[in-house]
């Protein structure tokens, strides 16, 4: 079997191991220098994703003749990231309009599946910006955007009216609740779709 890292040949033996799994973990822990990930793999030429958890356990080595993998350094991934998460925003846009409309329906079983699935957005959002500025050694205390300012004092905003819009949600106020989400919380999310964007570029 040839192995490749970055397109750099590997003089490595791997015929003691059982399968594509065995093999990338073995690379990683010998190969892969730190601050770095496995980023890209490709066997026999084509492109290798998981299209189900540890599917790459059910593929011998002895059906893999080429294995070419590549890395990406943890700061350009976690930009990458950051740029996915901003392009996610349009989505999220759109459940919430969908979301304030149903609401205001009164289409309450469909509008509190929407409500459920923009928090689970938000919370992921927030997350992988936090995370993302880590990696990248950004402080959120001293990060400004200029578009809106200081990030941190916006991320507080941020929080608070997602505390008033579950209390709201918890009163059954369902008008109030539609308005928060689109007349407040929709500006507040494009604005954090621009920070993201502006994160991804240190």
């Amino acid at each position: 079997m040839q192995v490749t890292l970055n397109d750099q040949s590997l003089p490595v033996d791997l015929s003691h191991l059982r399968n594509l799994e065995e093999a990338l973990l073995e690379l990683n822990e010998r190969f892969i220098p730190s601050g770095e990930q496995l980023f890209q793999v490709q066997v026999n030429g084509q492109f290798f994703t998981e299209r189900y958890p540890r599917e790459s356990r059910y593929i011998t080595l002895g059906e893999v003749a080429t294995l070419d993998i590549k890395t990406v350094t943890d700061q350009d991934l976690a930009r990458g990231i950051l740029s996915d998460a901003a392009l996610k925003v349009e989505t999220l846009v759109q459940a919430l309009e969908k979301g304030a409309a149903l609401f205001r329906l009164a289409a309450e079983d469909e509008a509190n599946h929407y409500f459920a699935q923009v928090l689970e957005a938000l919370r992921w959002m927030l997350q992988t910006g936090e995370g993302a500025c880590q990696v990248l050694d950004v402080d959120m205390a001293h990060t400004c955007s200029p578009q809106i300012g200081d990030v941190s004092d916006f991320l507080k905003r941020f929080q608070d009216l997602l505390e008033e819009m579950l209390q709201v949600y918890e009163e059954e106020d369902y008008i109030l609740l539609a308005d928060l989400m689109e007349y407040e919380l929709l500006p507040m999310v494009q604005e954090w779709q621009k920070i993201l964007s502006h994160l991804s570029r240190h």
